[in-house]
């Protein structure tokens, strides 16, 4: 093999590797699940934490998994995502975890869904 391919080789396979990024840890909290309601702003909301699977957060590397609660938030509209967050950490707050912010969120049906969102 001529060196320009070895390299090349070698230079693909490094970057396979850097994609395999580990999970993030999740914070130390001991977040209950169950429904709460949470008041931001003048305006009410209601909660819903519960076991689901690991979400996702975006990293350098990639994805990589964020373990924790799942954590539903509504009503919100599909643009309201900052407004779901804020809620989010006040209602993961309130059942006495601590809330990841690095959880990508998404929208479904009236609800904002953080899976990994709350531990």
């Amino acid at each position: 093999m001529q060196a320009g391919t070895l390299l090349g080789i070698g230079l693909a396979a490094a970057g396979l590797c850097a994609c395999a990024a580990p999970a993030v840890q999740a914070p130390k909290g001991t977040a209950q699940a169950g429904a709460f309601a949470v008041a931001h702003e003048g305006v009410s909301y209601q909660a819903r934490l519960a076991a689901g699977r690991p979400g996702k957060a975006l990293t350098r590397a990639g994805a990589v998994a964020v373990p924790g609660l799942t954590l539903r938030v509504a009503p919100f509209a599909g643009d309201q995502g900052k407004r779901a967050k804020d809620v989010a950490a006040l209602a993961c707050a309130q059942a006495g975890g601590r809330f990841q912010p690095q959880a990508i969120g998404g929208y479904t049906a009236g609800a904002w869904i953080f899976e990994g969102g709350c531990a």
